[in-house]
């Protein structure tokens, strides 16, 4: 996790760097890239929701996963008042997380690619082929260094 968070960090330095006016319309390997660097400072963020919220619930007396699935999904039971407080509590702390990666990949998107670009790479992930399989692979790199 250490070699992600220097990913990242450098990334960021990177995208602050490298600002450059780029007039060109089609997609580069660098373009992929970094759309391939803003995915990993996303997920280095997200896959710290799933454990922070196994960890408050095995804090919380009387909650158990399974419980936790139920209020999460409103089925079951009816919540309990405590049931609902820490419910509030966890869902506050998802959004926070969710809010934060939501900045980063603006922030890089903005200072990397610029909007149009990053909307153009990010549709271009989203429809598959070669686009999809080169930032695979750029993201696949960038974790094993």
């Amino acid at each position: 996790m250490k070699r992600l968070s220097q990913v990242v960090l450098a990334a960021v330095c990177f995208a602050l760097v490298s600002v450059s006016a780029q007039a060109q319309e089609e997609l580069t390997d660098q373009d992929y890239k970094d759309y391939a660097v803003i995915l990993l400072a996303q997920k280095s963020i997200t896959d710290k929701i799933s454990p922070m919220v196994n960890e408050l619930i095995e804090k919380q007396e009387g909650m158990t996963g399974q419980r936790f699935q139920e209020l999460s999904d409103k089925k079951g039971e009816p919540a309990q008042a405590w049931e609902t407080q820490f419910m509030t509590l966890v869902n506050k702390q998802i959004d926070a997380k969710k809010k934060a990666a939501g900045t980063v990949v603006t922030t890089l998107a903005k200072h990397s690619l610029g909007a149009s670009k990053y909307n153009a790479v990010k549709k271009a992930y989203a429809s598959g082929g070669d686009a999809k399989a080169k930032i695979d692979s750029f993201m696949a790199e960038l974790v094993q260094e």
